[in-house]
């Protein structure tokens, strides 16, 4: 018997037809100039990913497990990972995209200083709970 059961085509089928229906409606739907910038887009962001994030994170985690003790490098990737997640979704609000100099009602509080509040917070509680578990592990030993 193979390793995969074989049930799991009740989940693989239905997906693949909503990715199709999908695609249909993206094909039928959009003009060349919108179905070419959601390529552009699409691709754009997988090499994005595959070119400069994942290297990044790859680098960073061989790094924490060079200098970080082994309790305190979960608390790290957790803080970085939640960090940087924040700093991506907040990071068109900060840089003012799509804002107008007109409208003083759009995007009307300080993006930037809440950004790196957050992050700081984010950072602090994981550090915290780093040197817990340092301590922990410390006191267990």
């Amino acid at each position: 018997m193979s390793a995969a059961p074989r049930w799991r085509w009740l989940f693989v089928v239905p997906g693949l037809a909503a990715v199709a229906y999908g695609a249909y409606g993206l094909w039928t739907s959009l003009s060349s100039e919108a179905l070419t910038s959601w390529a552009v887009w699409m691709l754009g962001g997988a090499l994005l990913h595959d070119l400069v994030v994942a290297p990044v994170w790859i680098g960073l985690g061989w790094l924490a497990a060079r200098t970080l003790p082994r309790p305190a490098r979960a608390p790290v990737v957790v803080g970085a990972a939640t960090s940087a997640a924040v700093a991506l979704v907040a990071l068109p609000f900060v840089l003012g995209f799509g804002g107008d100099e007109g409208d003083t009602s759009f995007l009307p509080r300080d993006y930037g200083t809440t950004l790196l509040v957050v992050v700081v917070v984010v950072l602090a509680v994981s550090a915290a709970w780093a040197a817990v578990r340092v301590q922990r592990a410390r006191d267990s030993a």
